[in-house]
């Protein structure tokens, strides 16, 4: 533990951290890889029960909807975490989390042992609804227990986690474990033993700080868990943020979904936060994680390679996942944000070039460019594992402030899931529609959404909810912006809400105001700044 108390860990912390990791984010990645690799066991599976009474079907149809419903239920599970998040809390959401993950991998077992498929398709619904909540509230707890100055690097170890459980899931299918006629189920089933530690181990990591003193207004529970989790940042200055925040919140009526709509200085946040899970998606990261072995073959690789190739794209998608983890805070999010993304889109464009070549070219170069189209994969693999991967989640944490925070994490959560659900169902239909330009409809999308953030998304490191919250208010241009941290904590947001007293009949009036006064004892400086927002219209 000497290394982690070097870097501002507690071991509380730590274990929070880890437990969380493994026990919900990594089984998102594993949940969404693990049907990759059988796809041809299973299709034999479908063609044995399922097939023979419903012949305007194949079998590819029912593989495909494995994911599709996965996925459907996943957007569900998203679009309640908030409830979830804040009626349960953050650690204790996703302990009943657990629960329902559990429930799941049993449902899967038996499926081909008593040849109903009805029980395959069940149990990744229910494991959907597990993955979708998971990865709303994972991502919060991380981000509220995290110091300020690692929160960009704990953050992203949900996105981590998510790799490693996509990598392992490619493991255990390989030929000579899981992946045969009559053990593949039990690779799904797998999924419930992490769910189970975590079921077991996270009640004695502490409930963040920020909900107890936020939600349930327990300033002495915060406390604690705060010197638990925190002995980087003084536990008073902590509080007294959380207290000022909260009297700014207590000015404002409830929070209620649909505010996330109506109220102006909400809007630029919130289509920054669905277009990030958009890009994230459209991207088509999902058809490489749940397709790959489809791509490969498409692409000229050969079987007796496949699946050493699919395990290369998912421990690539880690090892640069890592590498990432302290770019977050180097870097910054925005600058991971835009330029990996540049490389994805040369990649997308380069692989519909050689894809084709492979398909329509000379037979005696399809080995070779299908060793480039596989190349090029795996440079799409690294420019989203340092980018789009862990990016968008941490982003979606820090550009809300509490009130909003967790029904924004549902909206932008129950976006992914859809866009997720978008790219799994119509991959195969675009695949077998266009074959090697399958990946042009992504970059197209990619070089839409890269133009947007490049304009309007802020940089967040290093600065408070608070500041960020107030940086995206007007939604202007930030691309040629620079702001520093120590700029903005000399501004602080008050909202004040309310109907003009002229016009009883009139709109409702919303302005804001920003203003700080500091004074800098060790210099005798004072310095304020006012930004008075546009009359609303």
């Amino acid at each position: 533990m000497g290394f982690i108390a070097n870097n501002g860990l507690t071991g509380s912390l730590f274990w929070t951290v880890l437990i969380t990791c493994l026990g919900s984010s990594f089984l998102i990645g594993y949940n969404l890889g693990v049907l990759n690799l059988p796809r041809r066991n299973i299709e034999a599976y479908f063609n044995e029960t399922v097939v023979p009474n419903t012949p305007e079907l194949d079998s590819n149809f029912f593989y495909t909807h494995t994911s599709t419903i996965f996925v459907v239920a996943a957007a569900i599970g998203a679009f309640s975490c908030g409830w979830v998040a804040d009626g349960f809390g953050r650690r204790n959401g996703l302990i009943l989390n657990n629960i329902i993950g559990i429930i799941g991998g049993v449902i899967v077992g038996p499926c081909v042992l008593v040849k109903q498929p009805v029980l395959l398709f069940v149990g990744r619904f229910v494991i959907g609804i597990n993955s979708g909540i998971t990865i709303g509230i994972a991502s919060l707890y991380l981000t509220e227990v995290a110091p300020r100055d690692l929160r960009g690097g704990i953050g992203a170890c949900h996105q981590l986690a998510v790799t490693i459980g996509i990598a392992f899931s490619y493991f255990i299918t390989f030929s000579f474990l899981l992946n045969t006629e009559n053990l593949w189920p039990l690779a799904v089933a797998l999924g419930a033993l992490p769910a189970a530690t975590s079921l077991v181990t996270l009640p004695f990591c502490p409930e963040s700080p920020r909900f107890l003193y936020m939600k349930r207004n327990n300033e002495s529970a915060a406390r604690k868990a705060f010197l638990r989790l925190n002995t980087k940042e003084n536990v008073d200055t902590f509080i007294g943020e959380l207290r000022e925040e909260l009297e700014v919140a207590k000015n404002q009526p409830v929070f209620k979904f649909t505010q996330l709509f109506t109220q102006r200085d909400l809007r630029m946040p919130v289509l920054i936060a669905c277009l990030i899970q958009v890009l994230q998606q459209l991207s088509g990261i999902n058809a490489v994680i749940a397709y790959s072995s489809l791509m490969l073959e498409l692409a000229g690789i050969n079987d007796d390679y496949l699946q050493y190739c699919v395990f290369a794209i998912g421990v690539l998608n880690v090892i640069v996942t890592v590498i990432s983890l302290p770019l977050l805070e180097r870097a910054g999010r925005r600058t991971l944000l835009l330029w990996p993304t540049v490389s994805l889109a040369l990649s997308l464009l380069l692989l519909t070039i050689f894809v084709n070549l492979a398909v329509s070219g000379p037979e005696q170069y399809r080995t070779a460019m299908g060793i480039v189209s596989c190349v090029l994969i795996l440079v799409y693999i690294c420019s989203f594992a340092l980018g789009l991967g862990p990016v968008p989640a941490l982003i979606v944490s820090e550009i809300f402030r509490q009130g909003p925070r967790a029904a924004a994490y549902s909206l932008s959560q129950s976006i992914q899931w859809l866009s997720n659900l978008i790219v799994l169902c119509s991959y195969t239909v675009i695949q077998r529609k266009i074959g090697g330009y399958s990946f042009l409809p992504f970059l197209v999308i990619v070089v839409i959404c890269w133009i947007f953030f490049f304009l309007f998304m802020p940089e967040t490191k290093n600065r408070t909810f608070d500041e960020v919250a107030r940086d995206l208010a007007f939604g202007n241009i930030v691309a040629f912006k620079r702001t520093t941290a120590l700029e903005d904590r000399n501004l602080t947001i008050f909202t004040k809400q309310g109907n003009t007293a002229s016009n009883a009949d009139g709109p409702a009036s919303e302005s804001l105001l920003y203003s700080r006064n500091t004074n800098n004892n060790d210099k005798g400086v004072s310095r304020s700044k006012d930004v008075v927002s546009p009359n609303p219209e």
